[in-house]
């Protein structure tokens, strides 16, 4: 590999990381609200309750199985940036939650909670719209809804939804919580990670490769 490559590979790595602590953030903001979550925490939740685990282990546990799977199976959808979140989306995650704690002690107030699904939301969503165009790699979600559009033909929004769906009937019969943040993120998060996609990829795309592709300023555009 030459020092160009190297550079080049390095680049993409550090763009990569700073989206995987954001996604986590927003994620413990969601479950500090205790409206639900977003179908895929919500399955994981039900793993940690099952097997008595803490939330981080169970998404490691979860995710980095994903991880194993789809290198088998779908290699091209695997890269380092499936490796940062499978591996270091669980440590984050409890990482985060004192964090989240300490600037939300005890049980929030209604005004709160909803405050917390709105800041969880736009940290999701702004860490996946932020990622996913770099295409160096995807979360366990992503990787199984991009699978999924493969397949169906449909693009990131509508197959997030069905994916979710899905996570989220299997942790339902797990006995999983769910409430208004669920809902939020089975028919939210699809759409509006589409439309921040649209106005991100150049900028994902400059800090990765330092460059705008023509190709993903006209899908913006459009």
């Amino acid at each position: 590999m030459t020092k160009n490559k190297i550079g080049y590979y390095l680049r993409k790595c550090l763009a990569v990381v700073p989206s995987v602590p954001v996604c986590a953030l927003g994620v413990d903001f969601f479950v500090k609200a205790g409206w639900g979550t977003d179908p895929l925490t919500m399955w994981e939740l039900a793993l940690s309750s099952t097997f008595n685990i803490s939330l981080g282990m169970a998404s490691l546990t979860f995710e980095g199985g994903i991880f194993v799977l789809f290198f088998f199976l779908n290699r091209k959808l695997v890269n380092f940036g499936s490796f940062a979140y499978c591996f270091g989306i669980g440590p984050c995650l409890d990482l985060m939650s004192p964090v989240v704690n300490a600037v939300i002690p005890g049980s929030p107030s209604v005004a709160v909670k909803i405050l917390c699904i709105i800041i969880g939301t736009a940290l999701v969503c702004l860490a996946l719209a932020y990622y996913i165009p770099m295409d160096f790699g995807y979360q366990t979600s992503d990787i199984l809804t991009l699978s999924l559009g493969e397949i169906i033909h449909k693009g990131y929004g509508i197959s997030l939804t069905i994916v979710y769906a899905i996570l989220f009937s299997a942790a339902w019969l797990l006995g999983g919580a769910w409430g208004i943040g669920t809902l939020v993120a089975i028919f939210g998060y699809g759409p509006i990670v589409d439309q921040l996609m649209k106005v991100l990829t150049p900028f994902s795309k400059w800090v990765a490769e330092g460059k705008v592709s023509k190709l993903n300023s006209e899908m913006v555009n459009n």
